[in-house]
């Protein structure tokens, strides 16, 4: 019975990794051959703050209007923002900048071309933030919760979640076989620092966009 219960308990805490690795999936910034990969509303001076959008949220598609070459939109307090971007041309100095240009219930927003960390550029920054106040700015931080916590959670839960992994293969693996010999033990400690290390490589990929 307990062993029964030690692997119900291990599959169910794989499965939350996977799950939980799918959400970091969805908040990170977009794909690279995305013009945006993100967007930045708001100035850390004010009483706004910072508030970030995924490249993942938007709805982007190619355009033809130069120098755009793309149009995303997303619905924001049920409004549509949309935005127009480029990323500069090989010919420029400034391989990590671009243009755009920002339309928000009607009304043109000045935008910018920004990165949010030091390898992570290519966010479309709103300084102005849309005319939201700061009460409608918290609910859309807490609507886009992960992409706006602070560093700090990312780089704990990279280093937890190989340990916690491994662990969790190591006992269930125990739960299930029994391993009673050299060689049984051997496979249980294989596959766990295999897990050790393919969870790490993935849990810093998956964060790399949310810290520096």
């Amino acid at each position: 019975m307990i062993r029964t219960i030690i692997l119900v308990l291990s599959v169910a805490t794989l499965i939350a990794l996977v799950a939980l690795g799918w959400l970091l999936y969805r908040a990170s910034p977009g794909p690279d051959d995305q013009d945006i990969l993100g967007i930045t509303l708001g100035r850390s001076d004010n009483e706004t703050g910072l508030t970030f959008l995924s490249g993942r949220r938007l709805d982007c598609a190619p355009e033809a209007d130069a120098p755009y070459t793309s149009t995303c939109t997303v619905t924001i307090a049920g409004q549509l923002l949309t935005i127009q971007a480029f990323r500069n041309g090989p010919e420029q100095p400034n391989q990590v900048g671009g243009g755009c240009q920002a339309v928000y219930a009607g009304q043109p927003w000045p935008c910018a071309i920004t990165s949010r960390h030091v390898d992570v550029h290519w966010f479309a920054h709103i300084s102005d933030p849309l005319g939201l106040d700061a009460v409608q700015m918290d609910a859309l931080r807490q609507r886009y919760f992960i992409e706006n916590l602070p560093e700090e959670p990312f780089l704990t839960g990279a280093l937890a979640a190989p340990v916690l992994a491994a662990l969790t293969v190591l006992v269930g693996w125990w739960a299930w076989k029994r391993p009673s010999t050299w060689r049984g033990w051997g496979t249980a400690v294989g596959l766990s620092v295999v897990s050790l290390i393919g969870v790490f490589a993935l849990a810093l990929n998956l964060t790399r966009g949310f810290w520096d």
